[in-house]
């Protein structure tokens, strides 16, 4: 189970180094250059900066996300062997066939019952960093619009 934690954490990290705003500094340094009649440039990029920001943040949420459903998996499948380790030591302790039968019926009962909870708490984790993602973006999108529009001086 280390050897799973360390290839999560490495990938982690791997996902978080990744800056998809690197080499947007340099565009709106070009932006800023841009001389357009009637517009201020200095707000255009001020605006784009925001812009970026909530993209940044937006994809904060989601690898937080991301390494949310990594560290459950792995917590998951520590539990599942743990469990499958009791169940083949109880399974092997003998009895007759109807009490065999009946332990095989249980672990596959409460297999079941965890599966669906483990399902719910999945979808909870996925639910909440899609919320988190999004919500940066959708404040940013109208507050956008209004400073465009404002710059552009448009009715």
């Amino acid at each position: 189970m280390a050897d799973l934690s360390k290839l999560l954490s490495d990938w982690t990290k791997a996902i978080t180094s990744m800056d998809v705003t690197r080499g947007s500094e340099e565009l709106l340094n070009i932006m800023a250059g841009l001389k357009v009649p009637g517009v201020n440039m200095d707000a255009v990029v001020a605006i784009q900066r925001e812009n970026l920001e909530a993209l940044s943040a937006s994809n904060r949420a989601a690898l937080a996300g991301m390494k949310a459903v990594g560290e459950w998996q792995v917590k998951i499948l520590q539990e599942t062997m743990q469990g499958l380790t009791t169940a083949i030591s109880n399974l092997t302790k003998g009895g007759s066939p109807q009490e065999i039968a009946a332990a095989e019926a249980e672990l596959a009962r409460k297999a079941f019952e965890t599966a669906v909870g483990e399902m719910r708490e999945l979808a909870e984790i996925v639910g909440k960093a899609n919320r988190q993602a999004s919500e940066a973006i959708a404040k940013r999108i109208p507050a956008s619009l209004n400073e465009i529009k404002d710059v552009l001086k448009l009715p």
